[in-house]
């Protein structure tokens, strides 16, 4: 048991009994037996766990009692609309800045026509709590946009709001759900004539806090329509639209909400610091497993423990909802609406893991290989310790996955080690003191020689031509040519490099490791599917033309421009919430890489919204009549110097270039891509980097001015 929690209050609400029983026009609420129960037990869980005193408990609930008229429950302690609303009222008035808040409700979600016309629009629908009363003819609804001003209040007031729905609130729930006593919630719509004013604020004060709360969240709105998107609290829904909340007897003689049940079950196993996603991973997994209709929902803040008593970091998990040992595969919670593709990797690690960098916590790696809309089967191809081809992976470890383990995404491997092959042109052309024949065994042979040789590897024989990233030929005039994977010649080599003249295989293998490392970081990007700040980085190329600006890389367009052509811009747009570092690099024809944006600074700060624009100076390298030049934008939270990814140009010495120290996680994976010594075949990182960065780049082909 904990100390005493001054600054902690509770609301609870739980509606068994329905009276009048029908309503006027003919439809019912049917009466509950598990919502008096759930909230009995979480008052007493938070009795038990926090010492709460009775007046920081404010109880709701109306029993079924011999009179079938009348709850068992006194009329000051019923949850009627007035008592509802009162009790919202005290509880904000009463807690002060900071204070923590739980409200939990159990019972009917129900639709009724709207009484907001005037918002909402003719014929419109209002989500609500339906008090135990609601058979009366005067009683009324709590609506959803007197609900979400009742919580608005609280955030307004600056309580740390814990808020968790029991309740149906299901478009869909018809016939399906007809005659079906655990169910939580009614598919019919209320057209009963109520009363139109309000009593938690002026229905103009009302309409204004629905407006602004709906544009806030882009007109989202969620459990069907109950609540705009959170903002400020954390809310748990027991299920999605057209799903149903079920209750059922669990233990004893004695029915629960199964949310309410497993919920408490998982507080009482792993206590009140759980974070909030730790938390929801558990429970709603196991409500799921109990009932296919029943899928709980997770919005607003979770960057907290569940009592909202610290803040815990962003995290880049996703639960494991079932383990197959028949198959080797497990399930996990995201899918297709998520952006995880077939082939995507996660590391799984022990329940209630923080640390993802203690590679002790591991238990086994997956690869996605079928994917849903919101869940994805993965089969497990590593264990710490065993080997991979083990026939039996996930039995060896079962027993150290939970539902709910965290399973984090390994970033998709940024390709560096490419393979060649070199294809000798038929007839083979003579050439004075060159045996043609055995160029690929010469070539081969000097690699070794050359610095950062490991970039490069020689396909064999039996190599099929789809793993091959270079082809080597030879031209009629007895000239090296590198092609790429297609076989079409690689972009922008001007300079040939004849095969008798001095030294030419190492200066073939110097070339080929530095287009290799040049388009390592051409290809460099954050395909963290969970990345928050890919696609809020915007990079235009504009030019000024009559006054007006035209966007000239609109719809994935490439510009032509001739050399020094006036009046182009680069713009770049901070399209998120947060400030953000940005460093623009210039990929030239030469194959060069240098800063293009800023000056003598590493990187330039630009706030949410705010964008930078930077004059085009045109220019081609010298010999060169055409040439495609890319520029590449990063964006980075924590202030990061891109010189690792410099780099001279062609045929130029690399020494001294990528040879910064790394001060940060993100330094670290730029130093590993460009690693002369030590390329990897793909690299892979379990690294909160990846949700600290995005870029994007845009291509300009530059032409000789006509004169």
């Amino acid at each position: 048991m904990t100390n005493q929690t001054p600054n902690f209050y509770a609301l609870l609400i739980g509606i068994n009994f329905y009276f009048p029983h029908r309503l006027p026009e003919g439809n019912y609420y049917k009466n509950l037996r598990g919502c008096v129960p759930d909230i009995n037990h979480v008052e007493t869980y938070l009795k038990d766990t926090f010492n709460l005193t009775p007046d920081r408990i404010i109880k709701l609930t109306a029993t079924a009692s011999d009179n079938p008229n009348q709850p068992q429950e006194p009329p000051e302690l019923l949850p009627t609309y007035e008592n509802i609303v009162a009790k919202f009222k005290e509880l904000t008035a009463k807690a002060q800045p900071q204070d923590r808040v739980y409200i939990h409700y159990s019972g009917h979600g129900g639709r009724a026509k709207t009484i907001f016309e005037s918002l909402k629009g003719f014929g419109a629908l209002d989500e609500a709590l339906v008090p135990t009363d609601i058979g009366q003819p005067n009683s009324r609804y709590l609506r959803d946009i007197e609900f979400a001003k009742l919580l608005e209040d609280m955030v307004e007031k600056e309580l740390v709001v814990t808020l968790v729905l029991d309740s149906c609130h299901s478009g869909g729930a018809t016939r399906e759900m007809s005659g079906d006593d655990r169910i939580r919630g009614e598919g019919f719509i209320d057209t009963t004539p109520r009363p139109t004013d309000s009593l938690v604020a002026p229905l103009q004060e009302l309409a204004q806090n629905w407006q602004t709360a709906t544009e806030n969240s882009r007109n989202i709105t969620v459990v069907n329509g109950l609540l705009p998107e959170p903002k400020g609290y954390t809310l748990i829904a027991a299920c999605r639209e057209h799903e149903f909340a079920y209750e059922k007897v669990f233990e004893g003689t004695e029915r629960n909400g199964a949310l309410t049940y497993f919920l408490l079950k998982a507080l009482r196993q792993y206590g009140t610091e759980i974070s909030v996603e730790d938390l929801f991973n558990q429970i709603s997994n196991q409500v799921h497993k109990e009932f296919e209709r029943q899928t709980p929902m997770l919005m607003g803040e979770t960057e907290r423990t569940f009592f909202g008593g610290q803040s815990v970091g962003a995290s880049r998990k996703v639960p494991v909802m079932k383990v197959d040992i028949k198959t080797n595969r497990v399930q996990l919670q995201m899918g297709q609406a998520s952006g995880i593709t077939k082939g995507d990797e996660f590391e799984i690690y022990t329940f209630r893991t923080i640390d993802f960098q203690n590679r002790e916590n591991r238990i086994m790696r997956v690869k996605v290989v079928e994917v849903g809309a919101s869940d994805c089967w993965a089969e497990v191809i590593e264990i710490p310790g065993l080997r991979s081809l083990h026939p039996k992976l996930v039995e060896v470890a079962e027993g150290t996955i939970e539902i709910g383990s965290p399973a984090v995404y390994v970033s998709p491997g940024l390709k560096q080690i490419r393979k060649v092959r070199v294809i000798l042109p038929d007839p083979l052309p003579p050439f004075p003191g060159v045996n043609i024949a055995l160029l690929p065994t010469i070539v081969e042979q000097v690699k070794t020689q050359v610095e950062g040789h490991r970039w490069i590897e020689f396909c064999s024989d039996e190599e099929k031509n789809e793993n091959v990233d270079y082809f080597v030929s030879l031209t009629s005039a007895g000239e090296y040519l590198i092609l790429d994977e297609n076989k079409e010649p690689i972009k922008n080599l001007l300079f040939s490099i004849k095969v008798d003249e001095p030294e030419a295989s190492k200066k073939l293998i110097n070339r080929l490791i530095h287009v290799a490392r040049y388009e390592t970081i051409l290809d460099l990007d954050n395909e963290d599917a969970f990345a928050r700040l890919n696609g809020k980085l915007k990079v235009e190329v504009v030019k000024s033309v009559k006054r007006q600006t035209v966007v000239l890389n609109a719809d994935g367009k490439v510009p032509v421009l001739e050399e020094q052509d006036k009046g182009v811009y680069l713009i770049i747009c901070n399209e998120s919430n947060r400030t953000l570092n940005i460093t623009a690099l210039n990929l030239d024809a030469d194959f060069s890489i240098s800063k293009f944006y800023p000056d003598g600074v590493p990187y330039e700060v630009v706030e949410p919204g705010q964008n930078i624009r930077r004059k085009l100076n045109l220019s081609l390298p010298q010999n060169y009549e055409e040439a495609a030049n890319i520029i590449k934008v990063f964006a980075t939270v924590d202030g990061t110097n891109f010189q690792f990814l410099e780099l001279p140009s062609l045929d130029q010495s690399r020494k001294g270039f990528g040879k910064e120290r790394p001060t940060n996680a993100l330094e670290q994976l730029l130093a590993a891509v460009v690693d002369e010594d030590n390329p990897q075949r793909k690299i892979t990182v379990v690294i909160d980097a990846s949700e600290e960065w995005t870029t994007e780049k845009v291509e300009v082909v530059v032409k000789k001015s006509v004169v």
